[in-house]
């Protein structure tokens, strides 16, 4: 079973459908084509950066919580 793309391979892909789109010498069908699958690259390259930033917003909200029960450990430790 294959893994799925990951954030730079998607990237990749669709910085080249980009590129073949600017060249402008396609065929409308082609173009149409090429169009559709940017946008659904760029869906999945939302997903994935949405889903990053919950991550990262989990962490740090758990990183904030571990600092201030170490303040309140310290205070505890400064008052005896």
């Amino acid at each position: 079973m294959a893994a799925d793309p990951t954030f730079e391979q998607l990237y990749a892909t669709l910085e080249e459908k980009a590129r073949k789109l600017e060249q402008g010498n396609l065929p409308l069908e082609e173009s149409l084509r090429l169009y559709e699958e940017g946008a659904q690259l760029v869906d999945k390259l939302r997903a994935i950066l949405e889903s990053a930033e919950l991550q990262v917003k989990t962490l740090q909200r758990r990183l904030d919580e571990d600092e201030h029960q170490l303040r309140e450990v310290e205070a505890e430790y400064d008052a005896e």
